[in-house]
């Protein structure tokens, strides 16, 4: 995107951020009596690869005005008149929701400015499919599920304290019997939340304390820990970067050196954006992702964001007993040895080996 290249959107910014713009709370209700006035934010929606034209209905003369995205100038106009359009460049933006600010410069010197989220879907549709069981195996059913990853043949899992009482832990499971040969804990107030393992290391996020931390994955020893901003949910990783969720639809990816973010993406499909992102797993070239408190999965496109599958579980949600809001479907990890998935959930007594198969109608 164009940076502010001229001194005059430079001052026009500037100034504006100093000295602050009008605000909505300054807003008269007639809509004829502001300086200007955006198209109707409902409207501003449109595909990837397609402009959307956003409208500006000019209602008294300006010396400056500008259109940002973050800090970026999508387009400043010198003296405009009339009504005129900006032409938003969706795969500039990428997918997803984006606020753009208008900021205008009225005769007198002072600022008006009006938000405007401009909403960019997929432009793919996706495909039903459905998770087929192959088999079953028991599964601690204790165990409040945040996280689960293969390392070869050994699966790992991380799980939660919703009661305080402790229960936050990384373990190494026996597949067959569901038990834990060897786990760590983390004090309270710890709130467990995703795993995933790279490069020797294992990684584990807390819903709000900030923290991820990182153990050797062979011994289970912690050996430092990171700080982020905001919740942790779920984490996977592509063999280079640790992908992470945060119960929205932006999916953030990090540095596992530093923990810093490299990039983030959001997640939409042709119809609209899908929040509550939790448990991920990285496979076969995408990222899977439960929904929160929800019976499918969806498979995400990671350069872009689009979701390319939605895959229903409800088969299996059926089979476990006494379903309630805190025993949801969460926990995904991939088998490269036989290539297909495990999926568990929140105090489920049940791991389930299954594939994905397109769903009968």
């Amino acid at each position: 995107m164009r940076k502010l290249n001229s001194l005059v959107s430079y001052s026009l910014l500037f100034s504006a951020l100093l000295f602050g713009a009008c605000t909505g709370d300054d807003k008269k209700s007639d809509d004829q009596s502001l300086p200007f006035l955006v198209s109707n934010e409902s409207a501003l929606q449109g595909v990837y690869g397609k402009e959307i034209p956003v409208k500006i209905q000019l209602n008294e003369s300006l010396s400056e005005l500008v259109a940002l995205l973050g800090n970026d100038t999508l387009k400043f106009w010198k003296t405009p008149g009339g009504n005129l359009v900006l032409s938003f460049n969706t795969k500039e933006s990428g997918i997803g929701k984006h606020d753009v600010k208008f900021i205008g410069k009225k005769s007198d010197g002072s600022f008006y400015d009006q938000i405007v989220t401009i909403e960019v879907l997929s432009d793919v549709p996706f495909t039903m499919l459905e998770a087929k069981v192959l088999t079953s195996y028991p599964h601690l059913e204790t165990s409040f599920i945040q996280g689960l990853e293969f390392d070869g043949d050994q699966l790992y899992e991380g799980t939660g304290d919703p009661n305080s009482t402790g229960a936050t832990l990384v373990a190494k499971v026996d597949l067959k019997t569901g038990n834990h040969t060897s786990k760590t804990a983390a004090p309270i107030p710890n709130f467990g939340e995703g795993i995933t393992i790279l490069n020797g290391k294992l990684y584990q996020l807390t819903w709000q304390q900030q923290t991820c931390f990182v153990y050797d994955k062979t011994t289970l020893k912690k050996e430092a820990e990171f700080k982020y901003e905001g919740e942790g949910w779920g984490l996977c990783n592509d063999g280079q970067y640790l992908i992470m969720s945060n119960g929205t639809s932006t999916l953030t990816f990090r540095d596992p050196k530093t923990f810093k973010i490299v990039k983030t993406i959001q997640v939409s499909t042709h119809t609209s954006s899908v929040s509550n992102l939790n448990e991920l797993e990285y496979a076969n070239g995408l990222i899977y992702a439960n929904i929160w408190q929800d019976k499918i999965l969806v498979s995400i496109e990671p350069s872009s964001g689009r979701v390319r599958e939605i895959i229903n579980c409800y088969s299996l949600v059926k089979m476990i007993p006494s379903i309630s809001l805190d025993k949801v479907l969460n926990g995904i990890a991939h088998k490269k040895s036989s290539r297909t998935f495990y999926l568990t959930g929140k105090y489920w007594p049940t791991l389930f080996e299954v594939n994905f198969t397109p769903q009968r109608l």
